[in-house]
């Protein structure tokens, strides 16, 4: 999962455009505990890297992971990573482990009406769909298919756990 062991945040988004209209449903979206804070302040949670890989992209406020260790965002795995603050955002070329922070959640980078973390990847360029054949599995949690944007589920040993933009217990998820 994109966050420190041992945190809970909630699973606030199932598959959706990966980036814009038009894009496969490829994302899911998480968010950090909420404190009385305002909504679109920059928590001191962390976004962490769920592989390990070299950061190509770090910039308006998205952050491109690659996998295969190439150092090009076009080719093999990417793991995309939108709306981190521009504020202890790590820097293009560094080498991350699985865990390592990337940088805090927020509402920067596109529409956004609170801080979270919109997450997606590609394969050779080409965005991918979360559900299908290839499905997006984070910490063994599975993308599921939903027939509207936002509400499909993840699935795990038999669970499943469904989004919530105002964050129910239901929707909690840790590793």
């Amino acid at each position: 999962l994109p966050f420190e062991t041992g945190v809970r945040w909630k699973y606030t988004g199932g598959p959706h455009d990966a980036w814009n209209a038009g894009t496969p449903r490829g994302a899911l979206d998480f968010a950090p505990p909420n404190g009385s804070d305002p909504i679109c302040e920059v928590p001191p949670d962390w976004v962490t890297a769920s592989a390990p890989g070299t950061i190509v992209r770090s910039a308006h406020a998205a952050v491109a992971l690659d996998l295969d260790g190439d150092g090009h965002e076009q080719t093999g795995w990417v793991i995309v990573h939108m709306h981190l603050a521009a504020s202890e955002r790590i820097q293009v070329g560094v080498q991350v482990a699985t865990g390592d922070t990337l940088g805090h959640p927020s509402c920067e980078g596109g529409a956004a009406t609170a801080r979270h973390l919109h997450i997606s990847r590609k394969y050779n360029g080409e965005w991918l769909p979360a559900t299908g054949p290839l499905p997006f599995v984070l910490d063994g949690w599975a993308a599921q298919p939903s027939e509207n944007n936002f509400r499909g589920a993840l699935l795990r040993d038999g669970v499943l756990l469904f989004p919530s933009l105002y964050g129910e217990s239901t929707s909690y998820i840790t590793h």
